[in-house]
């Protein structure tokens, strides 16, 4: 399975959501941007896509709720190390509706993809410091950055 994103406008990411009806089309915002996601066995919809493989997945992605997308750089000779100790680590977090390990297809930046049941949740996982670092982790390539977004309608609109 891969797992397809692209950024837009909020308006223009729903024109696509209901051109092409796919199920689920997840649209996160912030008040910086708006993402879409979906996945796929078929090529993307997408203009300008960012192309991932699904490396490991827990539950069924929902059109509302609350998202993190942790970016992950790692090293190409760390790949292995990282995808063998994340695929279990994704299994391990509480308080989710959907994770996702996704390995991109072009670069080295993973993505780390959860869809909380509340953001408490997030802000309980965040305190564990759940992900790699440079100083302790050799297979990290650079920053270790994570993105919060709200699911479903914007609330501008």
């Amino acid at each position: 399975m891969n797992g397809y994103m692209t950024n837009g406008t909020y308006p223009y990411l729903e024109k696509l959501k209901s051109k092409h009806h796919i199920f689920p089309f997840i649209i996160m915002h912030n008040d910086v941007k708006a993402i879409a996601y979906y996945e796929d066995t078929n090529p993307s919809i997408f203009e300008t896509s960012r192309d991932y493989l699904v490396l490991a997945q827990v539950g069924e992605l929902s059109e509302i709720g609350f998202i993190s997308l942790s970016h992950i750089p790692v090293t190409e000779e760390g790949s292995p190390i990282f995808e063998m100790d994340y695929k279990q680590k994704v299994n391990e977090i509480s308080g989710v509706v959907t994770a996702r390990l996704l390995r991109p297809f072009r670069g080295n930046s993973y993505i780390l993809l959860v869809e909380w049941d509340d953001p408490k949740d997030y802000h309980a996982w965040k305190k564990t410091n759940p992900l790699p670092n440079k100083k302790e982790d050799s297979y990290i390539a650079g920053s270790v950055y994570t993105e919060t977004f709200q699911v479903g309608e914007d609330e501008e609109e």
